[in-house]
């Protein structure tokens, strides 16, 4: 298993060069990370703990920047090429006396998705071969003018090159190499070619070069003005989750991606945007509460709007490498917290309109039970070693023993989507603007009667399971005590 990194950051980059504030190519930002800042994130996102980074152009200035970077926080060799102006392959060969085993190979102006990482790092690689990653899917390939090809028979490749007419793939420029990198590499140099492809085509002339698909996996060069606005619109595109609702994959997600596009230029943090979100919420908490329609209706698209940026602080925390256990708790602390507070709102605002005094009693009566169903939540997932209630979802689904399901259970399964705040807050604003706060009081106090229901029936079968409680009562363990150890 590979555990170093080789990055090229040593060129000018004269095209990219001037277009961004008069960086240097591998501190240009995309989406708020710098180039050379994202892809290093991104391999220790994959497991990569140890870098070598090769500088040239600016150099001092990129090791400067990337240094004091308080989310790097990996061990780099910083090596200096001074013939940057030369072939990439001078500078391929600067590493050489800081690996002595297969190591990844990377350029800092390609983007990529950490599984690609995934995928090469258990590679087998022989002790006179490399492997290099391609893409066959030519048709989403950017720029292919300026794409380097490659020619594989089998896995073999076979030709490399820029000029290449006949190819059936693309060069990713990330590879998993051996020494034998470098035996190529003086080889082409002595040929006079001072590429990197060049070294290659030497160990393709050997038999000694293979490939591996990337299978769909996202990544881009990034040489080019109109690259890197591309580049940034295709990680904004990949914001979306599996696991989103109807409303929020065709509605929410298309708001809140361009918000976040925005602010990922910004130093907001996603913890900022959660609390943020949560005050929103508590504002329409207390408009709903006055029982007029005018401050129903506006609480109803201030309520719709917070589920909107309810998607931004996840967005940034996955676009700026931000994500933490402790902004998961912040957030689910946060949404809770904005659902209780709604719901009291919305309990106290009936009661302002209909003055029955049993109306507010029934509304604080189910907020006290949803309060003791995120409780129950909160143990689980203290248990597990997760802060987000999506983990409990997922195992609400998965985790119930097969003898404890019944309809009840399949029920619940099945209209999950209901209790998902990207369809209830849109509900809500719905009914809020046709001045429908009764049916709002009477879908919180019913939802949260189901929901406590499915969760005080089925959370105890889901941590006995998962051994977070004990499956019977024995004499040195009282009823109802959480085992210490963690789950698996």
């Amino acid at each position: 298993m590979v555990k170093k990194a080789v990055i090229i950051a040593a060129g000018m980059g004269s095209r990219l060069n001037g277009n961004a504030g008069n960086l240097p190519k591998p501190l240009v930002q995309v989406a708020g990370v710098g180039l050379l800042k994202r892809t290093i994130l991104s391999a220790k996102r994959a497991g990569i703990t140890e870098f070598v980074v090769v500088i040239g152009y600016r150099g001092a200035e990129i090791r400067d920047a990337v240094s004091r970077d308080s989310q790097v926080d990996v061990h780099i060799d910083w090596v200096e090429n001074t013939d940057w102006e030369k072939g990439n392959g001078l500078s391929v060969l600067k590493a050489q006396p800081y690996v002595d085993e297969p190591f990844l190979l990377m350029m800092s102006d390609h983007l990529f998705e950490s599984e690609v990482l995934f995928k090469l790092r258990y590679q087998p690689v022989g002790p006179g071969e490399a492997v290099l990653c391609v893409d066959y899917d030519l048709d989403r390939i950017h720029d292919m003018e300026d794409a380097t090809k490659v020619f594989i028979d089998g896995d073999q490749i076979l030709h490399i090159g820029k000029e290449l007419e006949s190819f059936n793939a693309v060069d990713t420029g990330i590879f998993v190499c051996s020494a034998s990198l470098f035996d190529g590499i003086e080889t082409a140099l002595a040929l006079g070619d001072e590429s990197l492809s060049g070294g290659i085509r030497v160990l393709a002339a050997r038999g000694a070069m293979r490939s591996v698909g990337i299978d769909g996996l996202f990544w881009l060069d990034v040489d080019t003005p109109e690259a890197l606005r591309h580049a940034e619109r295709s990680l904004i595109g990949q914001l979306g989750k599996p696991t989103d609702g109807f409303v929020s994959r065709h509605f929410n997600r298309k708001i809140s991606t361009r918000i976040s596009g925005l602010l990922a230029r910004t130093p907001v943090t996603p913890n900022q945007i959660s609390i943020f979100t949560m005050l929103l919420t508590i504002l329409s908490a207390w408009l709903i509460s006055l029982g007029d329609y005018v401050t129903l209706a506006v609480a109803g698209v201030l309520f719709q709007f917070a589920s909107i940026i309810d998607g931004c602080d996840g967005e940034i925390a996955k676009l700026k490498f931000m994500g933490s256990p402790v902004g998961e708790w912040i957030d689910t602390i946060s949404d809770n917290t904005s659902y209780i507070v709604f719901f009291v709102g919305v309990s106290y605002g009936m009661y302002t309109v209909t003055g029955e005094g049993y109306v507010l009693a029934l509304g604080l009566t189910a907020v006290a039970l949803i309060i003791l169903g995120i409780s129950l939540m909160a143990v689980y997932l203290q248990n597990v070693g997760s802060g987000s209630l999506a983990s409990f979802n997922q195992a609400f689904s998965a985790e119930v023993p097969e003898e404890k399901r019944g309809w009840f259970h399949r029920a619940s399964c099945s209209v999950k989507f209901a209790f998902r705040r990207d369809f209830f807050a849109l509900v809500f604003c719905v009914l809020a603007l046709a001045n429908l706060l009764v049916a709002i009081y009477w879908i919180v106090v019913i939802g949260t009667a189901l929901v406590s229901t499915a969760v005080f029936g089925y959370a105890g079968p889901m941590m006995r399971a998962r051994g977070i409680w004990p499956s019977t009562v024995s004499p040195q363990v009282e009823a109802g005590k959480l085992v210490s150890e963690k789950a698996d």
